[in-house]
């Protein structure tokens, strides 16, 4: 994905490129304003119950008719564990409590978030219920996955557990 920024977000001065810190970027010729891109930042929930792994299926592109773990992107004002428990109980109607961090993965070129961060969850109340971006929600057992999307549900379900190494 390409980021572009034009005008200055200071002074509405439209910005021109300068070579700073090891890169062109975006800066205010009137008020030296340099503009920075931020990450996008998302969240994945690992859950296993009773050796099945839960997966929603994706309404929309990137993706769609694809599974993937229950995921989403961080709010600029939400700590990650909260997002993913938002993320989750928007996708499948479950709540949730964060048992550990599991892995961080760096960006591919096959979603839109270039941080996703995964949490160990647990179910702890509610009803199965897809919505917001989720066509479908259901357990799967390591013999009957469907077609998976995006790396990090490719690697920690398609892979890892899978095989039994989480």
């Amino acid at each position: 994905m390409t980021r572009i920024a034009n005008f200055c977000p200071e002074c509405g001065v439209r910005l021109g490129l300068q070579h700073l810190h090891g890169k062109e970027r975006p800066t205010c010729p009137d008020c030296n304003f340099v503009f920075y891109f931020d990450p996008k930042v998302a969240v994945l929930a690992f859950i296993v119950q009773n050796d099945k792994v839960l997966l929603v299926q994706r309404a929309n592109n990137p993706g769609q008719g694809k599974w993937a773990c229950p995921a989403g992107f961080v709010e600029y004002d939400e700590a990650p564990e909260e997002a993913v428990l938002r993320e989750l109980e928007e996708e499948t109607g479950y709540i949730g409590q964060v048992e550990g961090l599991l892995e961080v993965f760096p960006k591919k070129d096959d979603g839109l978030a270039d941080i996703v961060i995964v949490y160990q969850v647990g179910i702890i109340s509610g009803d199965l219920c897809p919505a917001d971006d989720a066509d479908d929600a259901q357990w799967f057992t390591r013999d009957n996955l469907p077609e998976l999307v995006f790396y990090p549900s490719q690697t920690l379900v398609g892979k890892r557990w899978r095989n039994g190494e989480i």
